[in-house]
């Protein structure tokens, strides 16, 4: 205690304020203040600092206080340094739980570095199967086909021959719909938020891509290829208008469209606390629908598994993934694209699917991504600066020039010499050498390379919509679209009118709420780090406070500030707790509402009703702790149910007022300033410190504040005696003058036994009325729309 800055920073500022505030003498308050009854020729304010221990022989001195407090400042400062300097982390946080991977057949283990053998042979035997036939789909393996390409070893053939002889092929797979996506003179403007000028995107894009065909996007300014891939998925970004005709097997997209397609972000957004095979198993489960039993949907994440690769790292938190090495962010990329493949897209669309990837990495995703087409799947991937090995494992291209206008759509071919061949053939482009790459070139000669420059004024777009190249192109596309019954309309947002979910509403709700207690339950840093602490603060102030009793006034006061102190540390630090953590898990939402998964109420549903659990344990061993040590709300167990469960209701009403603010503010970090400004505002119009009778203009808050109901309840079930029954002897405490401890805290505080109910049911409706809210803003607010972001 002699050694605590907080207590001497307290002495400092009292001996300030009462030494030279306070200088009546005592004499003239004898039979108003109990503390002058010892010192009545003192100051009411020296004899108020003596009584209240805040006046030692040392802290007469008026400099020691700075010199206690600098020197802890310099302390700190020093095992700053000392720790920075020493202290290193190599290992992966621990406050991400490692799961043991459970035993898996020795058909299931197999090397994840083996790949293809070599991109050559690959590209040879490609060439060998007519790939590069411009705009021809390629054979496509039927439902019963089984894949099984040259680098898979034993093993896995092993185990898929075991499960064909055994099962009947049809109910292995879940086949895959067919789609043939054509676009037809699609262009995009964008508004400027502050300038309001417009600014073109792309325009006029046409092409299509059939079934089993990789397409790859290239080229454009600022996104463009990017923004084009959210157009053709249905994702058109807000702000902005998009025209065009789009068709999915001759006819316009369905409200169902996007379930039928998957769209692996640039970003990995996963939840940490997920394994790898959980999160295959909540997207197939919310994504795949009703009729496929449950067994066929554990065989497809299975096979999906297998397919990338993730066997290996199938029970690994996606969290404990985190050591930064090429081999961490090509599981990453592969989880990104798995969670996908685990709806059985139609189509698949990849947004930069090799950035950040080194070679291995590229090699291995090229790899995977060439097998899809094989079952019928398209794949639809952006790039911004290919090269050409990995542009070479693509079917078709097409090429945007710096103003977003259509350069190219057409073969891609070995080593890209189809596009090679185009551009070379115009004239005025400049001589390719063969030292030069082929890609690099056709990136420089049309603006696109690093540094942008133009060689030549060309107009690769008039260029292209001249050459007979485009005239093939169209007569594909317009064969394509023959089927529309609907003509061609100009103006289509895209944006569907109704969705039917794949999951029912149930099932929803259930897969959700088992993420967010996964989420809750394996987060140490959250979970067991709160438990802890109210372990240890209920050791800390039940020592403290031990066995206080309340025969004076100074211990009446005593009592009262464990409960004001209870309710400060659980209530604020509650509020405060949930901002990350729903931070941590807000980027996994908006992928999971941009695919469509589940409705987007149920997400802070699964919250509120998630923390429950968890709270009840903790603050019954901060009330069963604190409280025992202290002796406060024990007489009965009536009284320490009663205690535990307001306290409870308590913690769950701030954490619920954390989760409004949270969805409220559009920035976590606005957030907890504000859930830190209006809490101090509460606690300092509780009526604790500050009593009401001297609250002026705030005294409004003292009615909204859920600090003061928690207050009054609590103390009333701490101090209340009816003293009423009494006459000669008494079992209510009493102070020295003769007067019960309950009739003089109910008449300064207000309080009475009979409105306990009353604050009761306000703490519930705060409750009710924060989670509302949350839900509230949550659904409401544009900035925690998916696509704001």
């Amino acid at each position: 205690m002699h050694i605590n800055p907080i207590r001497w920073a307290n002495m400092s500022f009292c001996d300030r304020q009462f030494s030279y505030g306070y200088k009546d003498f005592c004499n003239k308050y004898l039979n108003q203040l109990t503390f002058c009854k010892e010192n009545p020729e003192m100051a009411t304010g020296k004899a108020y600092l003596i009584y209240a221990e805040l006046l030692t022989a040392v802290s007469v001195k008026p400099w020691v206080p700075y010199i206690i407090l600098i020197g802890w400042t310099l302390l700190a400062l020093l095992m700053a340094l000392i720790f920075l300097n020493k202290v290193e982390f190599s290992q992966i946080s621990q406050s991400v739980p490692q799961i043991n991977q459970r035993k898996l057949s020795k058909n299931y283990l197999y090397d994840v570095e083996i790949y293809s053998s070599s991109t050559e042979s690959y590209m040879e035997a490609s060439i060998e199967s007519g790939r590069y036939k411009f705009l021809e789909s390629p054979k496509l393996a039927s439902s019963s086909t089984t894949v099984i390409s040259e680098d898979e070893n034993v093993s896995v053939r092993s185990w898929r021959e075991e499960f064909r002889v055994k099962i009947d092929p049809e109910q292995l797979t879940i086949p895959v719909t067919l789609m043939t996506l054509s676009f037809l003179d699609l262009s995009f403007v964008r508004c400027g938020k502050v300038t309001k000028e417009e600014a073109t995107e792309f325009e006029n894009v046409s092409g299509c891509a059939r079934p089993g065909i990789m397409l790859a996007l290239v080229g454009g300014a600022n996104g463009s290829v990017a923004t084009l891939l959210k157009c053709l998925s249905g994702r058109t970004p807000l702000g902005g208008s998009f025209t065009g005709d789009i068709q999915v097997n001759g006819t316009k997209p369905c409200a169902d469209f996007s379930r039928r397609v998957g769209y692996a972000e640039r970003l990995d957004a996963h939840q940490p606390y997920l394994t790898i095979r959980e999160s295959l198993e909540f997207s197939a489960n919310l994504r795949l629908t009703n009729s496929i039993s449950k067994a066929r949907r554990h065989m497809h994440v299975e096979l999906v598994l297998d397919q990338l690769g993730l066997q290996y790292y199938a029970n690994n938190l996606v969290g404990s993934l985190r050591d930064g090495t090429g081999k961490t962010f090509e599981v990453a990329k592969k989880l990104t694209i798995a969670v996908e493949l685990a709806a059985n897209p139609s189509i698949l669309f990849l947004e930069e699917p090799l950035s950040g990837l080194d070679s291995s990495g590229t090699s291995a995703i090229l790899s995977i991504l060439s097998k899809l087409p094989v079952c019928g799947q398209s794949v639809i991937a952006t790039f911004n600066y290919p090269n050409t090995r990995a542009l070479s494992h693509f079917h078709q291209v097409i090429i945007l020039t710096q103003e977003g206008r259509q350069a190219y759509f057409g073969p891609v071919g070995l080593n890209c010499h189809e596009i090679l061949g185009y551009f070379t053939a115009i004239p005025r482009v400049p001589h390719y050498l063969q030292t030069q790459n082929p890609i690099s070139f056709v990136m420089g000669v049309t603006g696109l390379g690093i540094p942008r420059k133009k060689l030549a004024v060309i107009d690769f777009a008039d260029e292209f919509q001249k050459s007979h190249l485009y005239e093939v192109a169209m007569k594909v596309i317009n064969a394509a679209m023959k089927n529309n019954k609907h003509g061609n309309e100009k103006d289509n947002n895209m944006r569907s009118i109704s969705y039917n979910y794949p999951a029912s509403f149930t099932s929803q709700i259930g897969l959700v709420l088992l993420r967010t207690q996964r989420f809750l339950w394996r987060n140490v840093n959250y979970t067991y780090s709160r438990f802890t602490g109210c372990v240890m603060i209920g050791l800390l102030m039940g020592s403290l406070y031990f066995k206080i009793k309340y025969e004076d006034t100074y211990e009446v006061t005593s009592r009262s500030l464990y409960i004001y102190m209870q309710t400060i540390l659980i209530g604020v630090i509650s509020a405060n707790n949930v901002i990350p953590q729903i931070g941590t898990d807000k980027l996994a939402y908006f992928r999971e509402m941009r695919s469509k998964m589940y409705l987007p109420i149920i997400y802070p549903v699964s919250w509120v009703i998630s923390e429950i659990p968890y709270f009840l344990i903790a603050t019954l061993a901060f009330v069963g702790i604190g409280n025992g040590m202290a002796g406060i709300a024990t007489q009965t167990a009536a009284d320490f149910l009663a205690y535990w469960s307001v306290l409870c209701l308590f913690t769950l009403c701030m954490t619920y007022f954390g989760m409004m603010i949270t969805f409220l503010a559009p920035s976590p970090i606005l957030a907890a300033f504000l859930v830190s400004i209006i809490t101090s505002l509460w606690i300092s119009t509780s009526g604790v410190v500050v009593l009401f009778s001297d609250i002026r203009f705030y005294k409004w808050m003292y009615w909204t504040n859920p600090f003061q109901y928690v207050m009054n309840v609590l103390t009333v079930i701490s101090f209340y005696c009816d003293t009423s029954k009494c006459k000669r002897q008494c079992q209510c405490p009493q102070l020295p003058d003769g007067s019960y401890v309950w009739e003089r805290i109910a008449h300064i505080r207000s309080l009475s036994a009979k409105m306990i109910s009353t604050d009761v049911v306000t703490l519930a409706g705060m409750n009710i009325m924060f989670a509302v809210l949350a839900f509230l803003f949550f659904t409401v607010l544009k900035h925690n729309s998916a696509h704001a972001h």
